[in-house]
């Protein structure tokens, strides 16, 4: 689907639009990939003729460059439908702009015959030697969101040294073709991720088709080339997206609660629908509320990310502590509002046949992500207030 020009990209009310028209088919189809554990291959194939998965990839090669609030307000519109297929969007997006670091050698490898490209994998360092020219890279990634549909996979590995430590944690990126893939995605949410696990054997990885980890961390990598979307900060970019999702599952369980209530009695009560409740009516309201100050920390995140390209401003350590407090933070909204609403559906909501509990599933599995350790945030921002040194993780 190409309606802009060869120089123009789409905008994010064109994007965003492409995601909403999708959402009949791919919630048509959340079952299917529920008991196959991967998205469709329909869903897969209309996300890419969308070219969703192009949001945050080089315009000159193809991509779309889009700034965060539209990867945001994309996801979200596919998380009300199909929390999976929107994951996949998302992480799909983030992978895009992590190959966009790597050599611009590697970029054309990637995206050059294939604008459409999807990248997935695993961070887990698995061990690596050096070779004449690259790495050999033998291993196991779990995690790899979207593997059944990749086209290449990203493997972190560590170098080790000639006295066996660690000199250097990288991301290499290989064709699936010199990978396996084993299925071990045995979830009770967010089944249709796919999420599986890569297997490499002596593979070899040329020098280009790298990334130094721990630079790319610190932000002291060597951008290859000069789109201003590289000059975001890693940590927030890699975990932003993941709140898409989160948020389109929150406003779907809400619109379920909301449209069933007039129509639904309460037992054991003298009211004849939910909606008559004053118990229920207050609920509701809390739910939503929660959701809507969920919202209003990520789209702030967004806009702060967004705003900081436009005036070339950094990101310092300070504000990413926040902005990882800040994430946990609305993934806990979340899954409080669903809980609430959970509570007000009743005990219908774990029946098979009902959404609210693939909503219940995706959500409190989605947002067990590492990323989004509510814990591990409130305590790197709670060093960075009081002005404590110690560091407690290196994604910040």
């Amino acid at each position: 689907m190409t309606t802009a020009g060869a120089d123009e990209a789409p905008t994010r009310a064109e994007l965003v639009a492409r995601a909403r028209a999708l959402r009949p088919l791919v919630r048509e189809q959340a079952a299917r990939g529920e008991a196959e554990r991967r998205v469709t291959d329909e869903v897969s194939t209309a996300l890419t003729d969308a070219e969703l998965f192009r949001l945050l990839t080089p315009r000159r090669l193809g991509g779309h460059e889009a700034d965060l609030r539209t990867v945001l307000e994309v996801t979200e519109a596919l998380g009300e439908a199909d929390a999976s297929a929107a994951w996949l969007v998302s992480v799909g997006t983030v992978a895009s702009w992590i190959t966009g670091l790597a050599s611009e050698r590697a970029q054309d490898d990637v995206f050059g015959a294939d604008p459409d490209a999807k990248i997935a994998g695993g961070a887990a360092p698995a061990p690596a030697r050096r070779v004449p020219g690259g790495l050999r890279v033998s291993g196991r990634w779990s995690y790899a969101s979207g593997s059944h549909h990749a086209t290449w996979a990203s493997l972190g590995a560590v170098v080790l040294d000639d006295s066996g430590a660690v000199a250097d944690a990288v991301l290499c990126f290989v064709p699936v073709s010199e990978v396996k893939l084993e299925q071990t995605w045995q979830t009770v949410g967010m089944r249709g991720t796919g999420s599986d696990t890569w297997v490499a054997d002596d593979v070899f990885v040329p020098d280009h088709l790298m990334i130094s980890m721990g630079a790319m961390a610190e932000g002291a990598w060597p951008v290859p080339t000069t789109e201003a979307m590289y000059g975001l900060p890693f940590v927030p970019l890699a975990t932003l997206p993941l709140l898409g999702p989160l948020l389109g599952i929150g406003r779907a369980a809400l619109d379920l609660v909301v449209s069933s209530a007039p129509g639904k009695g309460m037992h054991h009560t003298f009211f004849a629908r939910q909606s008559d409740s004053v118990g229920v009516q207050i609920q509701v309201a809390e739910a939503a509320l929660k959701l809507k100050t969920a919202r209003l920390h990520v789209f702030g995140i967004a806009d702060q990310l967004d705003l900081s390209l436009r005036t070339g401003e950094q990101v310092d350590y300070a504000t990413r502590a926040e902005i990882r407090a800040q994430a946990g933070y609305a993934a806990q909204q979340v899954l409080d509002a669903i809980n609430v609403l959970v509570n007000v559906h009743g005990a219908a909501s774990f029946a098979e046949s009902s959404r609210m509990q693939q909503y219940w599933r995706d959500a409190n599995t989605a947002a067990r992500h590492a990323g989004l350790n509510a814990v591990i945030g409130y305590e790197v921002y709670g060093k960075s207030l009081l002005g404590v040194e110690e560091r407690i993780s290196p994604m910040v």
